[in-house]
This record gives structure tokens, sequence and C-alpha cells, in this order.
């Protein structure tokens, strides 16, 4: 079965998933790179590729790609839920809080490898960096679909910008 009949199949039915559920339905889908790498999409707005492979009212199936080098804006995923399976690469997550004034201040990362998840809860700010010299892909689900992204910044990337 091909990689998008399979993720409709797995996700179409999904109304309420909680992470727990939205990991399950990720592994349900014996996922391998070879078979994703023909969905991946170079940078062009943004700095790193992004497909949506799935989306119905309550879940968005997504994959990113993060060249070597690159790292996502420090962001939210608005009123969101989701996880991330990293098909390939290595990738940092930073985790990040706000000040008062809003500015967004680094509190943690972690590193995951090919075949493990990360979980991004409701209200989480987060970047994924690839410091690595190969590229990173890997698969996100959310639920509901993503709306009102917030993108955040370091106090020093506005005082970069205003000097």
């Amino acid at each position: 079965m091909k990689l998008l009949e399979s993720i409709e199949q797995v996700f179409r039915h999904l109304t309420a998933p909680s992470g727990h559920d939205l990991r399950r339905a990720v592994e349900r889908l014996n996922l391998n790179p070879e078979e994703a790498a023909m969905y991946v999409t170079e940078p062009s707005h943004l700095p790193y590729g992004r497909r949506v492979l799935f989306q119905s009212e309550h879940v968005e199936v997504i994959l990113i790609h993060l060249p070597a080098g690159h790292e996502t804006y420090i962001h939210d995923h608005g009123e969101s839920i989701g996880c991330a399976y990293v098909l390939e690469g290595e990738l940092t997550n930073k985790q990040f809080w706000l000040d008062k004034e809003g500015y967004a201040h680094e509190c943690g990362e972690s590193v995951l490898r090919p075949n493990q998840f990360m979980f991004a809860p409701k209200g989480q700010i987060h970047q994924m960096c690839n410091y690595g010299k190969q590229r990173v892909v890997t698969l996100h689900a959310y639920t509901p679909a993503m709306k009102n992204t917030k993108v955040y910044y370091q106090y020093e990337q506005v005082l970069d910008y205003v000097i």
C-alpha cells in the first residue's frame, strides 16, 4: 500500500486523539525513509521543506525536511498537540519559555535519532535544529489541524534587527 493511502486509512477516523493516540497511529504506518523520500520537499519560503500529507478537520500529518545546518523558527502549535517521528538524521529539539515581555529563552534541549518520537503538548514553544551534515526528515501528526501558530524571538534577535 502506498504511503498516502496508508496515512489516510490510519488517520481518517481519528476525531479527538490524544498525543499517545497520534503516536500509535504513526507507529501503525511502519514508516521507512525510502518510501517517505519521494514526498520530501526543499525549503522555499521557510528555512525547511514542509509537505502536508493528510489533513482533516481533526488531524494533520506533515512531512518536514530540515537540511543540514538549518533550523525552524522558534514557534508554538497554536491550539494543537502533536508528535513527531524521526525518519532520517539527528534532530535537536530546543524548548523555550517566555518572559513577561514575550521574548523566548531557551530552557532545554533533546536530541532525537531515527525511529525516535517527541511529543508537542499544547502551549509548547520550541525550535527544531539540524546541526549535522545530513538532512533531517520527520513525520508530524497534530490534532486539531494546526492554525493560529505563533513565531517568537529571542531578545538578542530583536536587538540585532534594530541595530
